[in-house]
C-alpha cells in the first residue's frame, strides 16, 4: 500500500516534511545527550574501556533487535511502530535521569542499551517508509537531505549539549532528550499510514515477512553489498570514536565537555558536506561506496597521526565527509534495489551490520589502546578492522553471486541526473 501524496518537490511534500521534521527533533535530543553520557563515562569510569561500553550501548542493541524489528516493519504500519518506539524512548530516558542523579553509571549504560534497542525499530522503519513517501527519482536527494539534517542536528546537538552539560550537568541534558522524543512521536503521528505491500500480497507471490533480511539479501548480491555497505566505515568509526573521547578529555580543546562537542561537531559538519560532494551517480553506485570507504579510512588514520587542535578538527571533518557520503550511497542504493515489502528487513540488516561493526571497532580499539597504553592505536585498530571488513564484504558478495545471485553489476539502478 502506497502512502501519501508524492508529486512535486521534496519541500512541497507534506509527508516527507513530517518524516524529516520528526527525525530532526529526535536527532537533536540524541546528540544533545551524546556528550553527557560520554562525560559520565570519562568522569565515573576507568580507562578507555568505559568509553567503549558507552559506544557498545549506543550500537549493539540495534544488532540484537534488528532482525525482529525488520519483520515487524514489513508486517505492520510503519508509522505506528515509529510513534510507539519514540514514546517508549522518552520513558526510558526518564529512568536514565533518575539513575544519573544517583551516580549509577552502570544503570545509565544499561538504560542507554534499552533506548538504542528501541531505535532499532525507528530508523529502519523510516528508511523503509521513504520510498513510499517520495518519487523514485527523489530518493537520492531525500537521503542527502536527511544526511545533511543528521549533520546539522549532530553539530548543533553536541555543541549545545556540550555547553549545557558543562554548565548544568548531564541530568539537564537528559531531560531535554526525553522531551524531544515526546515531540517527535507527535510529529510521526501525523504521517500517513504506511502498510507494506506484503500485508496484502502474502500468498499471492510475495515472500513472507518471516524470511530474514540476510536471506533476502543473499539472493540478490548487489542488495547484499548495499546492506553491508556501512560495515567497513563503522568499524573504523568505532576505533576512532574511542580516540576522539581520549583527545576530548585531554584538554587540548578546553574542558572535556567542550572538547568533545567541538570534535563531534566537526565530524558532523563533514557528514553533511560529504553527500554534497558525492553527487549524481556517486550517490547510488558501487564506485561511490568504494570512494567513500577509502576516504573514511584515510581520515581515521590521519586523526591518529596529528596532534595540533586545528589538524585534529580538520581530520574529524574529513572523517565525517567520508562517513556521510558512504551513508547516502549505500542507503540510496539499497532503497532503489529492494522491494517495498521487503525493505524493512533489508534496512534492519543494514542497521544490524553497521551497529555490530561499530561495537566491534570500539571494543577492539579500547582493548588495544588500554593494553599498550597508546590511545592512538584505537584509531589504527579501527582503520585496520575497516579495511578487513571492506575486503570481507567484497568476498561475501562474490560468493553470493557465484551461488546463483545476480551478476554484481549496476543494472536496475536508475536515477535522475
Amino acid at each position: 500500500m502506497r502512502a501519501g501524496p508524492k508529486r512535486g518537490s521534496l519541500v512541497r511534500n507534506p509527508s516527507f516534511r513530517r518524516l524529516w521534521g520528526g527525525n530532526a527533533i529526535s536527532l537533536f535530543g540524541d546528540w544533545f545527550t551524546y556528550v553527557a553520557v560520554g562525560v559520565l563515562a570519562l568522569e565515573q569510569g576507568e580507562g578507555l574501556m568505559a568509553v567503549a561500553v558507552v559506544l557498545v550501548g549506543h550500537s549493539l542493541p540495534r544488532a540484537l533487535f534488528g532482525p525482529w524489528a525488520g519483520q515487524l516493519i514489513d508486517r505492520y504500519d510503519r508509522r505506528t511502530i515509529m510513534v510507539t518506539a519514540s514514546l517508549l524512548r522518552a520513558l526510558t530516558v526518564v529512568f536514565m535521569i533518575l539513575a544519573a542523579r544517583e551516580g549509577a553509571l552502570g544503570v545509565v549504560q544499561a538504560l542507554v542499551f534499552v533506548r538504542i534497542a528501541l531505535s532499532a525499530f525507528i530508523d529502519p522503519a523510516g528508511l523503509a517508509m521513504l520510498p513510499q513517501l517520495v518519487e523514485r527519482e527523489q530518493i537520492a536527494r531525500a537521503n542527502a537531505l536527511l544526511s545533511a539534517t543528521w549533520s546539522v542536528m549532530f553539530a548543533v546537538g553536541v555543541a549545545a549539549g556540550g555547553l549545557v552539560t558543562a554548565w548544568a550537568g548531564p541530568v539537564a541534558s537528559l531531560a531535554v532528550d526525553a522531551l524531544t522524543f515526546v515531540i517527535s512521536a507527535g510529529v510521526f503521528a501525523t504521517l500517513p499510514r504506511c502498510l507494506p505491500a506484503a500485508t496484502a500480497d502474502v500468498g499471492r507471490g510475495a515472500r513472507s515477512p518471516k524470511i530474514r533480511g540476510l536471506s533476502l539479501a543473499w539472493a540478490e548480491p548487489e542488495i547484499l553489498r548495499a546492506a553491508l555497505g556501512k560495515l567497513p566505515v563503522s568499524i573504523a568509526n568505532g576505533g576512532a570514536w574511542i580516540l576522539l573521547h581520549q583527545v576530548g578529555g585531554a584538554g587540548l580543546l578546553g574542558p572535556t565537555a567542550l572538547g568533545l562537542g567541538i570534535l563531534h561537531a566537526a565530524r558532523a559538519v563533514g557528514t553533511g558536506v560529504g553527500p554534497l560532494i558525492f553527487v549524481g551517480p556517486l550517490r547510488a553506485s558501487v564506485l561511490g561506496m568504494r570512494v567513500s570507504v577509502g576516504l573514511s579510512l584515510v581520515a581515521v588514520v590521519g586523526f591518529a597521526l596529528v596532534e595540533s587542535p586545528v589538524l585534529l578538527v580538520s581530520a574529524a571533518f574529513v572523517w565525517g565527509v567520508g562517513a556521510g557520503a558512504n551513508w547516502v550511497a549505500s542507503s540510496t542504493r539499497m532503497q532503489l534495489l529492494s522491494k517495498t515489502e521487503e525493505l524493512g528487513r533489508i534496512a534492519s540488516l543494514d542497521s544490524v551490520s553497521f551497529s555490530l561493526a561499530q561495537s566491534v571497532g570500539g571494543l577492539l580499539g579500547a582493548v588495544v589502546a588500554d593494553a599498550l597504553a597508546e590511545p592512538e592505536l584505537a584509531a589504527w585498530a579501527g582503520a585496520a578492522g575497516g579495511l578487513l571488513g571492506w575486503l570481507g564484504v567484497g568476498l561475501l558478495v562474490r560468493v553470493a553471486g557465484a551461488r546463483g545471485g545476480g551478476d554484481g553489476g549496476d543494472e536496475g539502478v536508475t536515477m535522475a541526473p
